[in-house]
């Protein structure tokens, strides 16, 4: 499959003789195949406006090559050579051969939803898992901050193409016949499905006995991953998973999904809260599904919600560009996550990481600051969270129910 890079052109000298350009670039041909100036031309129109409106920025190249020997042939117009700079996966800058402070430069960035993309379907539709698919993409970035998104943004991405299908009357009536089953024969078994408008399984909950009491026991953490999904109708799988005394993992309750939508989750949530008679956790782990979010705010108004920290550092290297070669802003920023002792030193590190690396635009801190209750530990020091940062215990959940199938 051809790549795609766009092009950006920045800060042109303009240090030079027009008059005298011009006169010497009527007499070159420009290397463009096709193209050349006659002699007896004196206009400003020059070679120089032909190059520059192929190297306008936004303008797709099939190649690293063809947008460095495009460039070579617009420097040579202008009077300069160059050489290539920082090159990586994702980025190439390419500046003067002679470093005399000329500004000229061209930055060539791989398209994100090009290659990547459909790489990503390819292999997936292969057979092979998406974790081991983004894996191999990573190190074919040379890491995760070159790669521009993270595990869960691969999951929405097949989910979209892939729309969830409503269980099929057949496999619907079966399941709830199970249902049906199970509670005649478990007397605290508890089971609910939600239905569209025609009448299909959308979604639906169920919990034993056994789920009841350790949530009794154990409600104060419940952290709840929506990142797994199933093959037949690609529904998302959704365990409600806590802690016991013992540090080990314990399941409350299993749920599947057609949609993340803002209402499947308001649905589900009530739907839970009803089987645990209405009784909420102390602390809510989730990852930053913005739906997922507003339906924990809304159900869940007496508990504390926290973001899980892992989602946020898988996701942080690709809107952090070139500081994350910067290990004293990464200090800062992991001080900020986990190792502040107080609201007042977060907010002290927070400004001074801000301005010092002049970050008062960056749009994505500016929103992670907005939401800094939900994911710095300094402001929930004083909230019981067994220790937690991540969803980490629901993800050991879903490998549990994914080889058990």
């Amino acid at each position: 499959m051809e790549d795609n890079f766009s092009l950006s052109l920045e800060e042109l000298d303009g240090d030079y003789d027009q008059e005298a350009e011009i006169d010497r670039i009527s007499k070159v041909q420009c290397g463009v195949p096709g193209l050349s100036i006659p002699v007896e031309v004196q206009t400003e129109i020059s070679i120089i406006d032909v190059l520059e409106s192929k190297i306008l920025e936004g303008t797709i190249v099939k190649s690293v090559e063809d947008a460095y020997l495009l460039y070579c042939q617009y420097t040579h117009a202008k009077g300069f050579s160059v050489r290539k700079g920082d090159q990586r996966n994702l980025i190439v800058h390419v500046k003067p051969i002679t470093r005399t402070n000329c500004k000229a430069k061209l930055k060539i960035t791989r398209e994100k939803d090009g290659e990547w993309q459909s790489t990503l379907e390819a292999m997936v539709n292969a057979g092979i898992s998406i974790s081991s698919v983004v894996s191999y993409m990573e190190d074919e970035a040379c890491g995760p901050e070159n790669l521009g998104f993270i595990r869960k943004d691969a999951y929405d991405h097949l989910s979209r193409l892939k729309k969830h299908t409503k269980v099929e009357n057949g496999d619907a009536t079966a399941l709830i016949q199970y249902f049906i089953n199970k509670a005649n024969k478990e007397n605290y078994f508890y089971w609910n499905v939600q239905l569209d408008d025609n009448d299909k399984v959308m979604n639906f909950f169920f919990r034993d006995y056994k789920c009841a009491v350790d949530y009794e026991y154990f409600c104060d953490v419940l952290s709840i991953d929506t990142t797994y999904r199933t093959n037949k109708y690609n529904l998302i799988c959704t365990p409600f998973v806590g802690i016991y005394h013992h540090m080990r993992n314990v399941l409350f309750g299993l749920a599947f999904m057609s949609d993340e939508t803002e209402s499947s989750f308001e649905w589900l949530f009530r739907t839970f809260l009803d089987s645990m008679n209405e009784k909420q956790p102390q602390t809510i782990f989730s990852d930053q599904c913005q739906s997922m979010m507003n339906a924990i705010e809304t159900v869940f108004p007496h508990s504390h919600h926290r973001l899980c920290q892992w989602h946020i550092n898988q996701n942080s290297p690709s809107h952090f560009g070139s500081l994350n070669g910067d290990s004293a802003f990464k200090n800062l920023w992991h001080k900020c996550m986990t190792y502040c002792e107080s609201e007042d030193e977060f907010e002290a590190t927070w400004k001074y990481m801000v301005d010092k690396y002049n970050l008062d635009g960056h749009k994505w801190l500016n929103g992670m600051y907005r939401l800094r209750k939900k994911w710095a530990t300094a402001f929930s020091n004083g909230r019981f969270s067994a220790g937690l940062l991540a969803t980490s215990r629901s993800k050991v959940t879903n490998m549990v129910l994914k080889k058990s199938r």
